[in-house]
């Protein structure tokens, strides 16, 4: 895929010409060390791609000219991905590798045995936000998942748009495996929720099963939460048709 692409915000590519500076300019002038004359791809985040010819790269801006533009697919079935919090920078991996694998959506969740409070830490969102449209950026995707505010599990399990089909990974749940749920249904938009590295608290499992999540399981070893949402998605993208 190539890297010759820059996220740039839909509002910006309404003209014929955009001026990029700091982070957009360095990008372009330092790491892609583009010259006047070459081509690059701008993508809004939303599905729609502009081509885009460098006209001048000078030593605090980049001036493009704004050429073709094409609207490309989405992820063929929307994923939204509910899940807690690990620590450090294992959530800014989660995000990015659920982003490469396609998801629509990622609710960072918070529950009672979370160690991880990302609320009490300014600029979390946005950072995961940004790694999810760098994420968008290197696997040539022209959309970018939408990532939420921290929400308490109860909040999360209230969000308005969620998919119908509804899974949840319950640690030591053995009836049902992620496969078998997945097995022979159509490919519908479909909410993942992956609890803690202890567990959810008997509440909680009680409160996403009354939110009409049906518990499946990934088998008889215990995963680290970036672990189990990373799988969980690839399995769901896989029986959708999204990784060929």
């Amino acid at each position: 895929m190539s890297a010759r692409r820059l996220y740039v915000p839909g509002d910006r590519l309404a003209g014929s010409q955009v001026t990029l500076t700091g982070p957009e300019h360095r990008h372009v002038a330092r790491v892609l060390r583009a010259r006047a004359g070459e081509t690059l791809t701008l993508f809004d985040g939303a599905g729609g791609e502009v081509e885009a010819e460098v006209v001048r790269v000078e030593r605090d801006e980049t001036e493009l000219r704004l050429g073709a533009r094409r609207t490309v697919a989405g992820p063929a079935v929307a994923i939204t991905l509910l899940s807690a919090v690990p620590r450090g920078a294992r959530m800014d991996f989660l995000v990015q590798k659920t982003a490469e694998l396609g998801v629509a959506r990622i609710v960072p969740v918070l529950t009672e045995r979370s160690v991880a409070r990302p609320d009490a830490e300014a600029g979390r969102r946005a950072r995961w936000q940004k790694i999810a449209q760098e994420a968008a950026r290197q696997c040539g995707r022209a959309d970018v998942p939408a990532v939420a505010a921290p929400a308490p599990l109860a909040e999360a399990l209230a969000l308005p748009g969620l998919p119908a089909r509804r899974l949840a990974l319950f640690e030591g749940e053995k009836a049902r495996s992620l496969r078998a749920a997945l097995a022979g249904s159509a490919p519908v938009a479909t909410a993942l929720l992956v609890g803690p590295e202890g567990g959810f608290a008997a509440p909680e499992l009680a409160a996403a099963t009354a939110a009409g999540f049906e518990p499946v399981g990934l088998g008889d070893r215990i995963l680290r939460v970036e672990t189990a949402a990373i799988v969980a998605v690839a399995l769901v993208a896989e029986a959708s048709g999204m990784l060929g």
